[in-house]
């Protein structure tokens, strides 16, 4: 894809991308959130629930995805990990909240806002291994269910491994719930009443 300089040539090469995948892209803003897997049992109540039990992800920022279809097909400059809509950039990432009641983490896939120059940084990287850069700042562009006033929250953009999205992370001083949750953790309890408000009955 060559080496990308300044805001326009790489919004261009968001739009080409765009251009090239217009049934791709239709079928993404069919549903806000990633469609659910499979039936599993609940260990904490019993109930069977429809989805994979230890994530749940958006397609776009809520921003983004409350524009009607025609305005998206006309401003929005996207590819599968970041998008930019009139001069506003946005990277997907994952927030994650650590299980108390044994191994394993819930994962927010969400999206950031974030400077032209971070969303430079993830489109140069591509599949090469970020985890030595520090921090970027960004903003959680998602309202997190069960978790209110959620968007907005100031993150940390960690750039990991190539093959996975950036983590995000709330500041360590923050008292918001989902920061708490976040440094503590989540109890089962918690863990199925976050399933239970994000995955169909």
């Amino acid at each position: 894809m060559g080496e990308i300089r300044g805001f326009e040539p790489l919004a261009s090469a968001l739009l080409s991308l765009r251009r090239r995948s217009q049934s791709k892209l239709r079928t993404m803003w069919g549903k806000k959130r990633t469609p659910p897997p499979p039936e599993w049992v609940c260990p904490h109540c019993g109930g069977t629930h429809t989805g994979l039990p230890t994530d749940y992800g958006w397609r776009l920022p809520d921003e983004v995805w409350a524009l009607d279809e025609e305005a998206r097909q006309a401003h929005l400059d996207w590819w599968t990990e970041a998008c930019c809509h009139e001069g506003r950039w946005f990277i997907r990432g994952v927030l994650y909240l650590p299980f108390t009641f044994s191994d394993g983490r819930w994962g927010w896939g969400c999206w950031a806002e974030v400077s032209e120059s971070t969303a430079r940084t993830l489109w140069e990287l591509k599949d090469t291994d970020g985890s030595h850069l520090p921090p970027e700042p960004g903003t959680l562009a998602c309202e997190i269910p069960g978790y209110p006033d959620s968007m907005g929250l100031p993150l940390r953009v960690q750039f990991g491994p190539g093959h996975q999205r950036p983590f995000f992370y709330c500041a360590e001083d923050h008292n918001h719930p989902l920061a708490i949750d976040q440094r503590h953790g989540i109890d089962e309890a918690k863990y199925h009443a976050i399933v239970d408000t994000v995955m169909p009955k």
